[in-house]
């Protein structure tokens, strides 16, 4: 299997995972989660043996303790009004 096939495979477990809510969350928590996804990747000896509950952990962490939702509120609200003055 190439390195392309790897990265294909594990992003198409990851998608089976989190794509429904990730889709619904804010750009910037989106490209938090893509970002934690990929060094996972690499990080592990064979990223195809990540876990249902590794993935789930990724989301958890990201949602609820780096951009928990009144952060994602906040940032969002900060961006209307920079775009409005």
């Amino acid at each position: 299997m190439t390195e392309a096939e790897r990265q294909r495979e594990f992003l198409k477990r990851a998608a089976s995972v989190l794509a429904e809510r990730v889709l619904q969350l804010d750009d910037i928590v989106q490209q938090k989660i893509y970002d934690s996804l990929e060094r996972l990747y690499f990080e592990k000896e064979d990223p195809l043996l990540t876990s249902d509950e590794e993935f789930e952990g990724v989301y958890e962490l990201i949602t609820e303790h780096v951009f928990p939702p009144a952060f994602v509120e906040i940032n969002r609200a900060y961006r209307e009004f920079d775009q409005n003055n």
